[in-house]
This record gives C-alpha cells, structure tokens and sequence, in this order.
C-alpha cells in the first residue's frame, strides 16, 4: 500500500502522485471536530473538500465520536454548515453504542455521564436512559457516598462527552461500576479536544479516571472501534484498500484506519498529533507504529486542489519511484564480489 505508515507530507510531493493516489481511493471517511468544523463553524476550505469527494464520483462519510447531538442532528448541522450528506453517511459513536446494545439484546437501564444528544438516540431506539443530574448541596463526598442509593435495574455505565460533568456523578458511574455485571460503556479513549491553541476535556478524560478507580477497563465503541461502520465493511459496500480516513486524533482516526487496513491522513497543527507521530516513528516501536499516518497535510483545504488534478500518462510514477518519494521503499542487499 502506497504511503504506509510513512508520515508522508503531501504538500512536498507532485501533486500528479497525490492525484494518482487519489484515484485509488473510492470512499472517504472523515472525522467532524477539528477536520469539518469546529464547534458550529466550518474550517476553512474543509465545505468545498468534502463536496468535492461526490464531484469527483467518490463516496464521502463522516464518521464521530461526538455523541452530544442525535445522529439525526449531526446530518442536520452539517448540512447547514453546507456540507453535502445524507443521513446514510453519518456514521456516530451514538448510532455504535445503540448497536451494540441491541446485538446484546440489552433490556435494562444505562445511567449516561453525557449530554441530551446519546440520551435521546438511546430513548430513540427503546433502551431506558438515567441520568444523575444531582449537584453539590453543601454535603461532603463522604456523605454523599453513604446515603447513596443504585437503582438494581441499572445494568450500563456509559461516558460520553458531557460540557456539565460533576464530580458527584463520577462518584455515582463509580460505585455502579463495584458491580461486574454492569457493562462499563465508553464513546471514546480522546483526553481532550482542541479549540485553536485551547484544550478541552473529553470523554476518555472521565473514562480513564473511572478506569483507574474501579480497575476496569472500558468497550469502546466509537472510533476506532470498526463497529462504527456498521455493515459498511462485512457487505462490501466499502473496500479496505480503496478506502481512506481524514482525521486528526492518532487514537482515534489513525488507529481505526489501521484496524479496518485503510489508507490514513493526518490534518491538523494545533493538538501535538503530528510530534506524537513523529516521535513514535523515531522510536520504531512496532506496537505503537499502528497509530503513524501514511499521509500528513496541515488542513483539509489543499486536499480540494489533489483532488481536482488530471493525472495525464506522461506524469503516471511507476511503483518504485513512489516508495521513494514516500520514503517506503526498502533497502537493497549489497552483494558480494566472489
């Protein structure tokens, strides 16, 4: 596969190459935040990118872990945002989980450490969601945790991101998570999300500090868990080797590109994603090597330019020349005079 895991910088490459690449590719996945939009925001150049992908005869997804809207807003908020998609081609952590819980023919109550969005699509396809929407009243945590009561019908604790976390209901997720019979739910492993230079605490912030205090390990079932696309992969709809993923979490877009075997690009400056990269790449560790993107460019609006250039015969690079521009080609052995 052309680019793998090589952290090829696609600006420093002809863009007959990209474009020949490119021509490869059928489906394109790519992340919301920090890719499309940010918050309610177009990034710049990232509408006529994407749009440009059903121009050009190629299918384009969007696939979140952003459960704070129902899935059927998401569409509705892209679509005002100006990006051309139909309800199909959303793929989110909230349609994930719902899945999962039906596949386990879950029937009792999940206690939600998230907003209205995961809440509503749980309601939306039958499953009973509580939240614990209690604030401090001037109790300490000690006694607050004594006079607790659980519900016994609660059988999942799922976090998601929640802009309204209190500490409180951290301590609540806790003592039902004492119980292993109660399924431990997460949308996502992300510590933060970026807002220009600012970080925001996501959801595998509270999930992580949950794992530590009850010593369990959470099912993740968003990106990039390949349960997010469904039956896109197992029907053939989408084909591994002619697929790519845009996003700009090493965790969470990377990692679900290198599970499904799809091509990977990396956009984005401002949250430490490409140093991380690098760094993994200097260090040669096999097992971390899962998470380096084959591609790299510093935001999805030049990504509209590779896409709309003809590849003419004459600029066709054979195989070879592309391992080296990609730095993936391998060592010759010397051979020895006898």
């Amino acid at each position: 596969m052309m680019f793998k895991r090589s952290l090829s910088h696609l600006d420093k490459l002809p863009k007959a190459q990209v474009a020949e690449w490119l021509g490869g590719i059928d489906t394109i996945i790519c992340s919301s935040d920090g890719v499309l939009w940010q918050e309610n925001d177009p990034i710049e150049g990232s509408v006529e990118a994407f749009n440009a992908i059903k121009a050009k005869g190629k299918r384009g997804l969007i696939a979140t872990n952003d459960c704070s809207l129902t899935t059927s807003d998401l569409v509705q908020k892209a679509k005002c945002l100006g990006f051309q998609i139909q309800d199909q081609d959303m793929l989110s952590s909230a349609g994930s989980i719902t899945s999962y819980l039906t596949d386990r023919k879950f029937k009792k109550k999940v206690l939600v450490l998230g907003g209205d969005g995961i809440c509503k699509e749980l309601q939306k396809e039958g499953f009973c969601s509580v939240v614990n929407n209690q604030r401090p009243d001037g109790r300490s945590r000690f006694n607050y945790a004594k006079t607790l009561v659980l519900d016994p019908d609660v059988g999942a604790v799922l976090v998601a991101r929640d802009d309204a976390m209190e500490v409180n209901q951290l301590l609540v997720a806790c003592n039902y998570l004492q119980n292993p019979k109660i399924l431990f739910l997460a949308t996502c492993t992300d510590g933060f999300l970026t807002f220009g230079k600012r970080r925001i605490p996501d959801a595998g912030t509270v999930a992580a500090s949950i794992q530590v205090i009850v010593n369990r390990m959470p099912t993740v079932l968003g990106k990039p868990n390949p349960r997010m696309l469904g039956k896109l992969l197992e029907s053939g709809e989408i084909k591994p080797e002619r697929t790519l993923v845009i996003g700009n979490s090493l965790k969470a877009d990377i990692g679900f590109a290198n599970i499904c075997g799809f091509h990977s690009l990396l956009v984005g400056q401002d949250n430490g994603a490409l140093e991380q990269a690098e760094k993994i790449q200097k260090e040669e560790d096999e097992k971390k090597m899962k998470l380096v993107p084959d591609t790299f460019l510093s935001s999805l609006a030049p990504f509209l330019e590779y896409l709309c250039t003809e590849v003419k015969p004459d600029q066709k690079i054979d195989k070879k020349a592309q391992e080296i521009n990609a730095g993936t080609a391998k060592p010759q052995k010397k051979t020895e005079n006898k």
